[in-house]
């Protein structure tokens, strides 16, 4: 391993040197000039590289991602106690351990407001710390032996959960580093104020009864020109194996900062152990070994401390509409099919309750679902079990109502040839039995006979007011008068343009996935509308303005669209026919700038998807 600082050769002394005048030297300069030099000046800066977590969530020196519980808190009091922190080197090649010990204290904190987010902070004292050799150093002057390190604030937030079926879990961090710290006693940098900012990334996950977690990130800081070395921006990591459970726990971690003004490369394996001993209160202790000399790095450190944690009642995702999965809560129904998620094969698609929660399938689009169609690939009516309808002869009449089922026959004669004595001879469609002309073309209403009409004017005879002179039906079949030129028709209004009830729009209020009284009248013509229309199917559609995670915005929109489906499900409507989706925020109808565009956004849409 390098050293920190360049080494320097003394000067050399020529050989021609006597005794004599090497004692008149001696006597005659003074003891400051044979101090021993470095290769520049010396600069302030954070000697501190212990790095640990407040809220200690599942480890004490690595973030995991994992943050408190909503309302949680954790407080802790710990003391550090660490050796061969700062060795100096001078111009005769000899390292001087200017800080050797170090004896210091933290309070700190961290809280957890709202759901996801955590707080943090900490305040390092430096109680007593001390060395030796600064006094052989030119313009090196001993650290103070008292004083405080750079104070900490920081925040967390949770990306990814496992309990919601992510496959870690996943956050973000961000400490803060104030210039709080004392100068003199290397607590502190000595450029930018002092201040240090330090962004990372953790991800964990659980195996049996230990945690693995790592983090990474980069500690951004003043750069301090120092004897043979300069001291800045590093980058940090750090890998854990925790334990888990409520008992004694224990872990092992390895962190490192690699420089990016240097080749170097700051390592220290760190080992602990928490013990709860009641009330709330948890005692822990920890260790470390360095492995490395580069400044702040001990060759080893010992710590202990006592830490209080306030874990409030765990929120019910079940019963707040929280995002959760199927399994965390089973007694739901997370798909609105009537069929709780324990019991659901398919607990995020609505299905029916007969098919088990799965959506049921229609192979040959006879209406009549697969699981009840004995002949699943062959269109058939719903009478016949979906299968066709049986019809032996062809003509149309199912063989059960057909009186001749091997002969073909109209439905008028229940399947049955029509007979001689209903011969019709003119084929006017009046039988011959019942035709006064057999044998000439005429209506019904005239029994067959051809309608008269003497004048061929167009208007039958027992119509015509004049039977022997042409005139159109306006006039009774008689000659027109001479009549004014007809005025000019009056421009009439534009039909008013009907609408579909289905291009409704059901709105909902923030949050909520109940709509209001007078959506009701909207929906029950909806109803209406597709019992007249048996051979529609529709989806129904839900959105959600871009207020909130969007995750939880995607299960409000499904549990919109499904309070819809359910809705009309009890007005009559076949499940089969209505298919409830979801989108949460990514289809907004306006934007959602404004109060009135998100308002605009919550709502609910139908979609045709058969039928007309």
């Amino acid at each position: 391993m390098r050293s920190l600082f360049s080494r320097m050769d003394l000067p050399l002394r020529t050989k021609a040197q006597s005794w004599a005048l090497a004692a008149l030297l001696a006597t005659a300069v003074t003891p400051a000039a044979f101090g021993q030099t470095t290769t520049s000046p010396i600069a302030p800066l954070d000697l501190e590289r212990l790095r640990f977590q407040p809220a200690a969530t599942d480890s004490m020196f690595v973030d995991t991602g994992r943050v408190l519980p909503e309302g949680g808190y954790r407080l802790l009091l710990m003391v550090n106690y660490e050796r061969g922190i700062l060795l100096l080197q001078g111009s005769d090649g000899l390292e001087r351990s200017i800080l050797h010990y170090r004896t210091a204290g933290w309070l700190a904190g961290a809280w957890s407001p709202v759901d996801r987010l955590e707080f943090s902070a900490k305040l390092p004292v430096i109680i007593a710390q001390g060395g030796h050799g600064a006094e052989q150093l030119v313009g090196v002057s001993e650290p103070d032996s008292f004083g405080l390190g750079t104070p900490e604030l920081g925040v967390r937030y949770e990306l990814l959960r496992r309990e919601e079926g992510a496959p870690v879990f996943l956050g973000l961090g961000l400490d803060i580093g104030l210039p709080g710290g004392t100068a003199d006693a290397f607590g502190r940098q000595a450029g930018w104020a002092g201040f240090q900012i330090a962004p990372r990334v953790s991800v964990s996950r659980e195996l049996g009864p230990v945690v693995l977690g790592a983090n990474a990130g980069v500690r951004i800081r003043s750069r301090e020109v120092e004897p043979g070395r300069d001291v800045g921006t590093e980058l940090e990591q750090g890998v854990v194996v925790a334990t888990r459970g409520k008992g004694l726990r224990g872990e092992v971690a390895l962190q490192a900062a690699e420089s990016l003004v240097e080749s170097d490369l700051a390592l220290e394996l760190l080992g602990g152990v928490r013990l709860p001993v009641g009330a709330g209160f948890e005692a822990f202790a920890l260790a470390g070994h360095g492995f490395t000399d580069i400044p702040g790095t001990p060759s080893f450190r010992l710590g202990a401390g006592i830490a209080y944690a306030n874990e409030p009642a765990p929120v019910d995702r079940c019963r707040t509409g929280r995002s959760h999965t199927p399994e965390q809560c089973p007694n739901e129904d997370d798909d609105g099919d009537s069929v709780a998620n324990k019991d659901d094969r398919c607990p995020l698609e609505a299905g029916s309750v007969e098919n088990n929660g799965c959506p049921d399938k229609d192979s040959d689009g006879d209406g009549v679902v697969d699981r009840e169609d004995q002949c699943p690939s062959q269109a058939g009516t719903a009478r016949d079990h979906g299968c066709p309808a049986p019809d032996e002869d062809k003509d149309g009449v199912r063989d059960d109502e057909d009186a001749c089922p091997r002969e073909a026959g109209p439905a008028s004669e229940r399947g049955c040839p029509v007979k001689d004595t209903d011969k019709d001879t003119d084929k006017d469609g009046v039988p011959d039995k019942d035709d006064a002309c057999p044998n000439e073309a005429g209506p019904a209403s005239e029994r067959g006979c051809p309608v008269k009409d003497t004048d061929k004017d167009g208007v039958p005879d027992k119509d015509d007011a004049c039977p022997n002179e042409a005139g159109p039906a306006s006039e009774r079949g008689c000659p027109a008068k001479e009549q004014k030129p007809p005025e000019e028709p009056k421009p009439q209004p534009p039909p008013e343009e009907t609408t579909s009830p289905l291009e409704h729009i059901v709105q909902f209020p923030v949050n909520q996935s109940e709509f209001q009284e007078n959506e009701q009248r909207q929906l029950d013509s909806i109803a209406a509308y597709l019992k007249a229309h048996p051979e529609l199917s529709i989806r129904i559609e839900g959105h959600t303005d871009n207020s909130g995670p969007e995750e939880a915005n995607r299960t409000l929109s499904q549990q919109r669209a499904n309070r819809v489906r359910e809705y009309l499900i009890q007005k009559g409507i076949a499940g089969a026919r209505l298919e409830a989706k979801g989108f949460g925020p990514d289809r907004p109808r306006v934007s959602n700038e404004t109060p009135e565009g998100r308002s605009a956004n919550r709502r609910v849409e139908f979609v045709p998807v058969t039928g007309r």
